[in-house]
């Protein structure tokens, strides 16, 4: 009996390469499969082959049926059609050509891969990108109904190179059967012709201006300028922007081109990033705007008065941009004694002596206070309209002053804008500085219907969520050690390619179609030391908060537990990403709290996947 066993093993293994070469024979000769045969010394690289001569294979077949959009065009001349068709296609190859199948033979260095697939099935690759457009063109409707007008240029314009990489473009409609390759461009259109932007003043090299959509201040909004000498990044937030001139460079007009491609916060999406490697960039010229400035005497305006004192009455808006309506119970009665203290702040932050204004904090205060005005080079802008609100632990917080910060390092000159939120202990010292969540993200916590949240609870939220930012931003390891509870759950997700072996410690998710998701958990020691080095590799980083969703674990009546979702935009000087963050914080010691949970997930997630509160808290 074991005899005859062996005997048919041995049988196997001569029939199995027969039967393979027969298979294989068979797939390319039938007419059913698309496919491709690479060699190499790694398996890695015999891969990579097979997958270029599998899609060389798939643009050959589909090249007379491929409609262009456009012509696309390099510096050195024209692309030929067939390449054009062959970059489209190639867009699939590392994302959406998930039902390919792989043979393997031969060891290294002489590794031969086989890639095919049914014919039948790109259609359903086709298809698989057409949802994905849906789905982007769904995020911008709703970004622009609450005038996030960057979120949804962004999403816009993404969603259009993709409908334009297809190989029937018109075939992206949306719910009401127009074609999405028409109509997007014409929604692009509309948002730039929309956006107006004003020259408010120059001090010095500084010139400070207004960015308004359809007459309210945009709450953000990302551009190009040039300083006289090289090509720079700027950035509006709450209506307001800041250009850095070269030194004693004068113009009467100032150039700027609205961003809307956003190829940056693309990395890590390889399908998007690779369409918009290959579709040719459209041009939009409502994107370029010039603005008129105003004559400058001895190279600098007239100077900007001191902030006036406005007190926190409710309902009462700060600004036009939507505001969060404090309540009664916030008017601060002796405003002006905060105001004499931010007077203090502001003139030594205009004139760079900063220790002029050291005696208005206390030690942690001064502490950070110091970590910022080292965050770039800081700036004052346009003039400061100061209100103070009283909030339930007896301190005043002061708002209204934004600041721009420009970092020199990397390809182009970075400058963001911020607000920045001062905190007065009950001696009305300074014991907090923040960087501000913006008026949209502020008013959605502040004005959210929640039954049962007090001015508390929202003070609370906004307070964290602000420190929270701030902690990343100024590098303050010691502020995050103290907030990530010990035994805290840290996940940090990231797109890696199919044929990677999985390493330990790490549970794939396939996401329908996509690449696949590895989300990395670790403790609390090994976060901390990754994120030491990541502070140490960076000049700078800066988060942008955009939408956010916070949900009340109410069942825990003798815990405040709260589950944050908030979309993220991460920059820094080496790297820049966009996903989704959430954080499961315990509020229970009000002036203590824990993060137990932090979720940090790229952009492709489908948002049914998107990390919450039951995925942790379910009993």
């Amino acid at each position: 009996m074991k005899r005859r066993i062996i005997n048919l093993w041995l049988l196997l293994l001569v029939l199995c390469p027969v039967l393979k070469a027969q298979n294989w024979d068979y797939i390319r000769t039938s007419s059913e499969y698309y496919y491709g045969s690479g060699t190499g010394k790694t398996e890695a690289e015999a891969d990579k082959a097979a997958l270029n001569d599998l899609v060389q294979m798939i643009a050959v077949h589909v090249s007379s049926d491929f409609q262009s959009q456009t012509d696309e065009t390099q510096a050195n001349g024209n692309i030929d059609h067939k390449t054009y068709v062959r970059n489209c296609v190639s867009t699939y190859s590392s994302s959406a050509l998930t039902n390919v199948e792989k043979w393997t033979e031969g060891e290294e260095p002489e590794v031969t891969v086989r890639r095919y697939m049914l014919r039948s099935e790109l259609d359903k690759i086709y298809e698989k990108r057409i949802e994905k457009i849906r789905d982007m063109v769904a995020i911008a409707d709703g970004a622009l109904e609450k005038a996030k007008v960057d979120m949804a240029l962004q999403y816009y314009y993404w969603a259009y190179s993709l409908a334009r990489s297809l190989q029937h473009p018109t075939e992206a409609k949306d719910e009401a059967g127009h074609s999405l390759v028409t109509l997007l461009p014409v929604k692009i259109r509309g948002i730039l012709e929309d956006i107006s932007v004003a020259f408010d003043k120059r001090e010095g090299d500084c010139v400070d201006l207004i960015f308004k959509y359809k007459g309210r201040p945009v709450s953000g909004l990302d551009f190009l300028y040039s300083d006289g000498r090289e090509e720079c990044d700027g950035a509006a937030k709450d209506g307001r922007g800041m250009l850095e001139m070269a030194p004693g460079y004068e113009t009467e007009f100032y150039h700027l081109d609205i961003e809307y491609e956003y190829k940056n916060l693309a990395r890590g999406d390889d399908e998007l990033q690779s369409v918009l490697d290959v579709v040719a960039k459209a041009a939009f010229p409502e994107s370029s705007v010039s603005v008129k400035g105003r004559a400058v005497q001895d190279g600098t305006s007239v100077a900007v008065s001191q902030p006036a004192a406005r007190l926190a009455t409710a309902g009462v808006a700060t600004t036009d941009a939507p505001a969060a309506g404090p309540s009664p119970s916030q008017t601060v009665d002796d405003a002006a004694l905060y105001c004499e203290a931010m007077e203090k702040v502001l003139a030594a932050v205009k004139s760079r002596n900063y220790v002029k204004a050291s005696s208005c904090f206390t030690l942690e205060g001064l502490d950070v206070y110091n970590k910022l005005i080292s965050y770039g080079t800081g700036r004052v802008v346009g003039q400061p309209d100061m209100v103070y609100y009283r909030s339930t632990n007896g301190q005043v917080v002061a708002r209204g002053l934004q600041m721009s910060f420009s970092f020199t390092s990397g390809k182009r000159k970075k400058t963001f804008v911020e607000d920045v939120v001062f905190t007065f202990n009950p001696d009305k010292k300074i014991c907090n500085v923040a960087f501000g969540l913006g008026k949209v993200a502020e008013s959605d916590i502040l004005n959210r219907y929640a039954p049962g949240w007090k001015d508390e609870t929202r003070e609370l939220i906004m307070e964290f969520l602000e420190n929270y930012k701030t902690a990343y931003c100024l590098k303050r390891l010691d502020y995050i050690r103290d907030i990530f509870a010990d035994d805290a759950v840290i996940i940090v997700g990231n797109i890696v390619k199919r044929n990677l072996a999985a390493v330990p410690e790490e549970r794939a998710i396939s996401l329908e179609g996509q690449d696949i998701i590895k989300y990395n958990r670790y403790d609390k020691e090994t976060y901390l030391a990754n994120l030491a080095r990541t502070f140490k590799l960076n000049e700078f980083i800066n988060l942008r908060f955009t939408n956010n969703d916070v949900q009340w674990l109410e069942k825990y009546e003798d815990a405040e537990i709260y589950g944050i979702q908030i979309g993220q935009e991460y920059t820094s000087s080496r790297y820049a990403d966009k996903g989704y963050l959430f954080l499961l914080v315990d509020m229970t010691d009000h002036d203590a709290p824990q993060i137990k949970v932090r979720t940090w997930q790229p952009n492709e997630v489908s948002m049914s996947k998107i990390f919450s509160a039951g995925d942790f808290y379910n009993d």
